[in-house]
This record gives C-alpha cells, structure tokens and sequence, in this order.
C-alpha cells in the first residue's frame, strides 16, 4: 500500500520547527494516523494508542502497525494546545484564533501547502487529521470534527451579497450603525464553532412585505448565492462580516 509524499503531520511538525522523532524504519509501510508514505530509512514507530484516544475514525490506515516519525509528536498535551488554532506552512504558524486573525487568513491565506485548524473543543486532536490545501483560492479548513470548504471568490461575492440583502427594509437592524459589531447580513445568527443548528438561518425579515416592496433582481441574485454557500463559508462570514473583533471563540 502506498501511502501520501506530503500530509498535515509533515506540514504542521515543520511549521512548528519539532523535529521528527522515532526509530529507523526497516520497511516500507503507511503511517497508521496520517497516511505518510514510510520508507526504508524514515523514522517511525509503533502504533501505541492510550486509553484516552478516541479518534479511531479518523485515522487514515485503521489496523496498520506504524507511525510516521511525525504523529507521534502531534499527540502530546502541548503540542495539541498548539495545534488547535493556527495556520500552518512553510512560513511558519500563523495564529487563527481571535476574530481578526482567522478573517485575516481566510481572505489572505499563505502560500501552499497550508494547513487551517480551529478546535471547538479541549484537547481535539487536530494536527495529524486535518487536510492539506494546495490552492489559495479553493482550500479546507478543520473546524472541530468537521472538514469544512471555503471558495475565496465566493467569499469575497457573499459579503456583496450579505450586505445588499441585510439593508432592505424589515432586514436592517435598528441599532445605531455606530454601535454595530457585524456588518449588514441578512442571517439571525452565525455560528463560530457549527455547533447551533440555528446558524446561518435567514432572517424572516426577507420575505417581509416591506423587504419585497425594495426588492429587485439583484436582490434575488444575492439570495441565490447565499443560498448557494458552502458550510465552511457560512462559517468563514462569522469573521469575515465582524471585522476588528477581538477575544477568542
């Protein structure tokens, strides 16, 4: 069986600056958790799971008696702290935890290949069983339990389309524009971990009498492109549209 060249393991381990670890490999095989390709000569180790670990459906060869020289390390309490929140590649970690940093990366991701993580939970194993993007332009991002996608050009046509829908009359909120924290969007509430089964629910308001009176094809333009979004662009709109916001989760 022949396993990956490059994996988020590889990826995030060398972002990190941790060396590999493990002993000299005297066969060929497939790393159990990530799916690197081991070949003679690569360190490895054997697949040594604890009692805590729970991820089994995640890992990319069930059963396969190796690790790479880089999973291991990946597993540690440290190393899952610093790998729960973070863009991860060639150039370093770049942190994708407050608000601000994560719409910064998603509108401008690094060069490929990358990696994107965001733990919705303590002590998520993240780094071994994220994917790995190769294209700035159309790229994953592991939300949680969840592989989510992000186009950047629709992106980019959503917040158009957020802000032309979350104007018309019965959508626009009362509050005083200098008091709002998010900008013009016609959903009742975004979600940052995908953990409300309420997020991205479209406001009633815009099937209002008033907001139809305003409405004209542009406006049904906008609707069908929201309506077209992927998950992971939903997501992506909670940072994108709430620009120098702070804090954390």
């Amino acid at each position: 069986m022949k396993g990956q060249s490059i994996t988020s393991s590889t990826i995030v381990i060398q972002a990190l600056g941790i060396k590999p670890d493990g002993a000299i490999a005297t066969e060929d095989g497939v790393c159990a958790m990530c799916g690197l390709h081991i070949s003679i000569g690569d360190l490895c180790a054997p697949a040594e799971y604890s009692q805590s670990f729970t991820d089994e459906l995640s890992l990319a060869v069930r059963g396969n008696p190796y690790f790479c020289g880089y999973c291991p390390s990946l597993t540690t309490s440290d190393a899952i702290r610093a790998t729960g929140f973070g863009v991860f590649s060639k150039s370093g970690v770049k942190p994708f935890r407050k608000w601000q940093d994560i719409a910064d990366a998603l509108q401008d991701p690094p060069e490929p290949p990358f990696v994107m993580t965001y733990a919705t939970a303590n002590n998520q194993h993240m780094g071994w069983r994220a994917p790995v993007n190769e294209s700035r332009d159309v790229f994953m991002v592991r939300v949680g339990l969840r592989d989510v996608l992000v186009r950047r050009h629709v992106l980019r046509r959503a917040v158009d389309a957020c802000e032309l829908l979350g104007n018309l009359p019965g959508v626009k909120p009362k509050v005083a524009k200098a008091a709002r924290r998010t900008l013009p969007n016609p959903y009742t509430f975004i979600s940052s971990d995908l953990k409300d089964a309420g997020h991205a629910k479209l406001n009633p308001g815009l099937f209002s009498d008033a907001a139809r009176q305003a409405w004209t094809t542009a406006h049904t333009d906008a609707l069908e492109l929201l309506r077209a979004l992927s998950l992971g662009e939903t997501w992506a709109l909670r940072f994108v549209l709430t620009p120098g916001a702070g804090g954390d989760k």
